[in-house]
Order: C-alpha cells, then sequence, then structure tokens
C-alpha cells in the first residue's frame, strides 16, 4: 500500500496528527494513537496496520468525546448511551466506551442518585415522588432509584424538605383568608408529591392558625386569638418543676444546658445561685429530668451562655478568679468527645449580681451584658474582641441600644450581625422585660437598626428574662411568664419569619485521603472572608481531633476562601461564595488531600524507551479521570533503571517524564501546574542486579499550590 514518508502535528488540534503515504495525505488520528501503533516515517502501511488505525482512531475519539460529554457535569448511563448513539457509535462501540467510563468511575448512576438528591435538597427541596419521576426521566433504574433514596432520604429528611418548601410558599400566599391560605398550601404540598401524612404533619408544625393571621394582620389588629395560636409551648415539668430555673442554651448535640438558681443540689447547696444542669432530649419538646452530669475535667462553671457550633468552645460563668470570684470565661476542648480541659479567662472585673454573654459562632467576639461605672442603666451591652492575641476591653455598644434600664441576655445570632436581648428600659415594652431584635448596619458595633419587640407571641406582661435560639434561628428558648401557673418557665416558640436572622451557609468537610479515601482526622482550615476589614488574621479552624468534624458558618452575602492543610498532604483552596439564601441550608463536601511523599500514579516504560504504550496511556487517562486532575498541580518525576551509561540514562529518565508531562498537558492540565525533572538512576538498595524493570518509570505526586 505504499510507506510512511511524514507524520505532522496538526496546527489547529495539537492533540492530533495527520499521516502520509508515499507523500500523499493518507488518515488523521490522536498522536496517543500513532505512538501507541509504533507509526514512524519508513513503516510499511499494510492493510492491517491500516485497520487498526481506523480502529484505534475512532475508539480514542469516541473515549475522548464521551469523557468531555461526562466531566461536563454528572451524566447517567441512559444519558451517556444516547449521546453516544449522537455520536453514530454502534451498539458495540457504546458497550465498549459505557466500560470504560465505569472502570474510571466516570459514570456511576448510584454516585448521580446520591449527587441528584443532595444537590436538590441544597437548592429546591423535592418530595421521595418527585424525585423518583426525575430520575426515571433521566434513565436511571427502578431499583436503583429505591435503593438510593432509601438509603438518603428518612423520614426526618423528607419532613424537613416538606417544610422547607411549606415556607418558602407560605410567603407568596397573599390570601386574607386563613382557611383559604391553608388550602392552598395544602394542595400545592400535594402537587409537589409528598404524601398526606407528611402534609399533615407540616400543617400542624408550622401552626398555621398564628402564620396565617400574623402575616396578613397589622401589630394594630394582633387579638386575644392571635396570642392564642402562638407557636409557643412551656416545656414540661420535668424541666420546669423547680423554680427558678433560667438561661435555657441548647448544645449542637441536642442537649438543654440550663441554670437553677438555689437548687438544694447545687454545688454548694441551697445557698449555691447558680449551677449548669443538663437535660437529655426526647423528642422536639420533651426533655429528660435535669441532672448535672460531668462536662468538664477542669473546674466546672456556673452558667453556659452558649456554644460555637463544633461543640469545642463553651461561653461561661465560674469561680475562675484569683479569689475564687465570678469571671467570664472561655472553655475549650480538642473533641466534642472530652470534656472541656482548658480556660481562658476573659478580665472584665467585677461582675457584680447580674450579668450576661453570648458569643460569635467563630468565638472571637463576645458580647456581654454588664453592671459597669459609666454605664447608662443598671445593666448595658458591652463587645469584646480578639485577633487571636488577646481580647480587647469590653466598649459599649452605644445608646441606640443601651437604656436608663436593664439592657440584657443578649444572644447573637448566626449571621453575626443579628441580635436580641431583653430590655426593662424601653417604652414600647409590652410588660416589666420584654425581648427585642436589632441588626448592625455597618462594619462597627456601634450601628445599629432601632430594636424591634418580638410581639405578643415572645412577650408577656411580666418578665422576659433570658432568650437563646437555634443556630438556624427557627426556634427561641425563654425564661418567660407562665400566667396560669403565676410563675416563670422555659419556653419553646418559633420566631417569627420576619424577625428571624439571616440565613446562613453551615459548611461541613469531610477531608479524606485523595488516594485511600480514608478521614483525615487532625486537620486545619484557614478561613479568610473577602468582606472582613478588622484587619484581623485568618480566622484558623482545627478539626475535632476524634471525630475529624469542623463547622464553618458563612453568612448570606459573604464569599470565603477556605484553604485546608493536614501535616505532609497538599493544600486543598476553594472559595464558597454565599448569595441570597431563603433559609439556613447545609453544605457538606468532601475535600480530598494527597500525599506528597507518595505519587499518586506511576506510568512504566519498556527498556531504553521513552514512547508510552497503549496501556501507559490508558492509566494516565484514568488517573486523570479519578483525581479531577485538571485542577491539581504535580510533580513529574522520571527514573531509569542501571542498564546502559549513566549519562545516557539521565537523558532518558527526563524523556520518559516529558512524555508523561506532555500527555497530562494534552488531557487538559495546564503547563504551568506541572514540574518535571529526569532523576537519572534509581538506586535500588541491596542489589547488584543492573535491570530493575520497576525502576524503568515516572512517578506522579501532587504537590501543594504556590
Amino acid at each position: 500500500m505504499g510507506v510512511i514518508t511524514t507524520i505532522r502535528r496538526n496546527v489547529k488540534n495539537g492533540g492530533r496528527c495527520s499521516v502520509f503515504v508515499d507523500e500523499e495525505f493518507f488518515a488523521a488520528c490522536p498522536i496517543d494513537v500513532a505512538l501507541a501503533l509504533g507509526l514512524r516515517k519508513g513503516l510499511e502501511m499494510t492493510p492491517e496496520l491500516e485497520g487498526r488505525l481506523r480502529t484505534e482512531d475512532r475508539r480514542m475519539v469516541l473515549r475522548q468525546k464521551s469523557y468531555r460529554f461526562a466531566m461536563y457535569k454528572p451524566r447517567t448511563e441512559r444519558q451517556m448511551h444516547d449521546h453516544l448513539l449522537k455520536l453514530e457509535a454502534t451498539p458495540e462501540e457504546a458497550i465498549e466506551v459505557l466500560e470504560w467510563l465505569r472502570e474510571l468511575r466516570v459514570v456511576d448512576d448510584r454516585s448521580y442518585v446520591e449527587r441528584f438528591v443532595a444537590a436538590a435538597n441544597e437548592r429546591k427541596p423535592l418530595s421521595p415522588a418527585d424525585l423518583r419521576r426525575k430520575l426515571k426521566a433521566k434513565g436511571v433504574a427502578d431499583d436503583v432509584i429505591a435503593e438510593q433514596i432509601t438509603a438518603v432520604m428518612d423520614d426526618a429528611t423528607v419532613q424537613e424538605a416538606a417544610r422547607r418548601v411549606a415556607e418558602k410558599k407560605l410567603r407568596t400566599l397573599r390570601e386574607s383568608d386563613p382557611d383559604e391560605r391553608r388550602t392552598k398550601l395544602v394542595r400545592f404540598l400535594q402537587y409537589r408529591g409528598y404524601a398526606w401524612s407528611v402534609v399533615r404533619s407540616v400543617i400542624d408544625d408550622l401552626q398555621l392558625g398564628l402564620l396565617l393571621i400574623t402575616l396578613a394582620a397589622t401589630s394594630a389588629a394582633v387579638t386575644a386569638q392571635t396570642i392564642l395560636t402562638c407557636d409557643k409551648t412551656r416545656l414540661p415539668e420535668s424541666i420546669n418543676a423547680f423554680q427558678p430555673t433560667t438561661q435555657p442554651v441548647l448544645a449542637p448535640d441536642g442537649r438543654l444546658f440550663l441554670d437553677r438558681k438555689l437548687h438544694p443540689q447545687n454545688t454548694d447547696g441551697i445557698t449555691d445561685p447558680d449551677d449548669v444542669w443538663i437535660a437529655e432530649p426526647r423528642s422536639a419538646i420533651a426533655w429528660s429530668e435535669p441532672t448535672q452530669a460531668p462536662f468538664t475535667s477542669v473546674t466546672r462553671p456556673d452558667v453556659i451562655f452558649g456554644f460555637t457550633p463544633d461543640f469545642c468552645t463553651a461561653l461561661v460563668v465560674g469561680s475562675y478568679g484569683i479569689d475564687r470570684t465570678p469571671r467570664f470565661a472561655l472553655l475549650h476542648r480538642a473533641s466534642q468527645t472530652i470534656p472541656f480541659d482548658s480556660i481562658e479567662v476573659l478580665e472584665v472585673g467585677d461582675l457584680g449580681a447580674n450579668y450576661y454573654g453570648t458569643m460569635s459562632v467563630d468565638g472571637r467576639t463576645v458580647i456581654l451584658a454588664l453592671d459597669r461605672e459609666g454605664g447608662l442603666g443598671d445593666l448595658d451591652l458591652y463587645v469584646m474582641q480578639t485577633c487571636g492575641q488577646g481580647w480587647s476591653l469590653p466598649v459599649s455598644l452605644g445608646s441606640a441600644l443601651n437604656t436608663a434600664g436593664l439592657d440584657g441576655s443578649p444572644w447573637l445570632a448566626a449571621d453575626g450581625r443579628t441580635l436580641y436581648f431583653v430590655s426593662n428600659g424601653r417604652e414600647d415594652r409590652r410588660g416589666k422585660m420584654d425581648v427585642y431584635r436589632t441588626q448592625r448596619t455597618g462594619a462597627d458595633w456601634q450601628r445599629w437598626t432601632p430594636p424591634r419587640s418580638m410581639g405578643p407571641c415572645v412577650n408577656t406582661q411580666e418578665d422576659e428574662a433570658s432568650v437563646s435560639l437555634t443556630l438556624d434561628g427557627s426556634k427561641a428558648f425563654l425564661t418567660s411568664w407562665d400566667a396560669e401557673a403565676a410563675r416563670p418557665g422555659i419556653y419553646q416558640v418559633t420566631v417569627p419569619f420576619e424577625l428571624r436572622p439571616d440565613p446562613v451557609c453551615v459548611y461541613e468537610a469531610d477531608v479524606v485521603d485523595g488516594v485511600t479515601d480514608q478521614p483525615i482526622p487532625s486537620y486545619r482550615i484557614s478561613v479568610h472572608d473577602t468582606a472582613d476589614v478588622s484587619g484581623c488574621a485568618d480566622l484558623l479552624i482545627r478539626s475535632d481531633t476524634a471525630t475529624g468534624r469542623s463547622v464553618i458558618v458563612i453568612p448570606e452575602g459573604h464569599s470565603q476562601v477556605l484553604e485546608t492543610y493536614a501535616d505532609g498532604y497538599t493544600t486543598h483552596r476553594q472559595t464558597i461564595s454565599v448569595r441570597d439564601l431563603d433559609s439556613t441550608v447545609p453544605l457538606r463536601t468532601t475535600v480530598r488531600l494527597f500525599r506528597m511523599d507518595r505519587p499518586l500514579v506511576s506510568v512504566y516504560f519498556e527498556r531504553g524507551s521513552s514512547e508510552l504504550s497503549p496501556a501507559a496511556i490508558d492509566t494516565i487517562l484514568a488517573f486523570a479521570a479519578r483525581y479531577q486532575a485538571e485542577r491539581m498541580r504535580f510533580f513529574v518525576d522520571g527514573y531509569a533503571d542501571r542498564v546502559g551509561l549513566d549519562n545516557v540514562n539521565r537523558i532518558l529518565s527526563g524523556e520518559r517524564a516529558d512524555r508523561v508531562a506532555e500527555q497530562l498537558r494534552r488531557i487538559g492540565i495546564a503547563p504551568e501546574r506541572i514540574i518535571r525533572a529526569g532523576r537519572g538512576v534509581e538506586q535500588v538498595p541491596n542489589t547488584t542486579v543492573d535491570e530493575h524493570p520497576e525502576s524503568r518509570r515516572v512517578d506522579i505526586y501532587a504537590r501543594t499550590e504556590s
């Protein structure tokens, strides 16, 4: 048939070449195919070689096109099969390519369903029926759908999804008739595919009597009927049997921490003014009898005022002064599985008889209610901050919030700008002391919106002595007045939508070894908030040493740069921008770090050769698909065995590294992300044999971002 006279790289597509036989254009193919078939100038083009060339060319083209299609976004097997048919692949070719994609773990219907459900729950929750319909339309088999939905969507998940959908829809309903609004909401949830049992439970939980009336009524039209329909529940007698019990704080693990005053079983008996008691959850509003269960290995505090979301830092007051006088302090621990074991005292002077506190979710800001000389009233609100090297002195939050009366029990919401507090010094209060809400309007802590009363669902005609909120801001725990019993008690109340804090994104990462997928328990995350103008160093988050868990709260409208690193591993950098949110949402991702002292993959060569074999090319393609290599940086180190001259082997090792680096560039890795080196002859210890096939290789290492 002729002899190959020229093989020329294509100008427009550097990954392909043109083959000329007897100076005439004969065929075009990927350079990888030409290398694999050993095409070279002077080689005879036989019918057998032509057949192999055209078959391999088509196979490689179908693989490359299907790989790009699959990597653009997740695809089901049916979608990939349909795409291959559009590429005019034969049934046999389609089966072969799909099998190749499965081996690379690029196509996996079970993983697709898991990602699809997670994405839906994050953006727009779907009912199981809706999920089945949408996944079936994408070609996922019924048994795979059923298996995966059962695995990732339990009853509680479905209930929460339906609630989020209902809350969002409720804001758009404009009908003034509560029954009509309720009917429309029920029909909407049924249309979205939720079972009647779920719909009924969500409707009951939302307490539509309150929501449907208060959203349509003005504050002047609030009646006794409205107050009766508030979603305000007195906690059971297991909590409220002993009074005074106050300062309820819900911990991240679901337990309720309380302050029981002058209880006979307090540390110093009936004369002890404060002691921490803990109740275990039994249901949404049912709790066990509180106990004094141990939770520290250091001096036990008297009062708990809050926890960070990772449950490893607590703001407390305890006998931490030199003379054992009460002091504000932060308790720390490395893991929520062990007791709090270290104390960081906040020096704010004598606390007096009354005091309150709260802290930000990152633990770098505390707001205290103190009675200090020069203040406006009995208790004023002050802020203290740290950049990691000592705390600032308390600074008043100013006359916008502080009054001539008592302003206390602050609670700083997860968004870092919404503050709840109690006050008896404001003219618009309903009772003796009411709960108010305000928001920061600037970067400092001196500018606030006018405090707004939490309304008759929260405030009674007596005292509201303390307030705390759940992380998402949907529920509040109050020390309020029980008119029937004529005594105070602990209540749980649903916070009206318009009085909730701004939504946040609660980010958690599963940090794993990128090769073994085994968890890395000890890692750090450096957090840089692009909106932060404080001048503080980036926040450093350490993982829970036992669980490997870390929690980062990202407020709506913020963009944060997260760098995750662990000793001996590469650094992972990502930017998370949180735009408009309807409600607080969880975000859980898997972060893969790679050891820098172990190769991710090794590519082997024939003796004396730097040419990549088809098997070596497949190894590189599989490696690139598995590790999403286009986003990474690499060291590419070439080696040779001891057969031959050292200077020749040194050149050969560099050529091998060059070939692998060139292949990495062909599959989309930018040249500046690759550092290649020829290491020469590998020194194999304890041997006198020159030939070591395992030394004829190139190792690809991950390297951290520069």
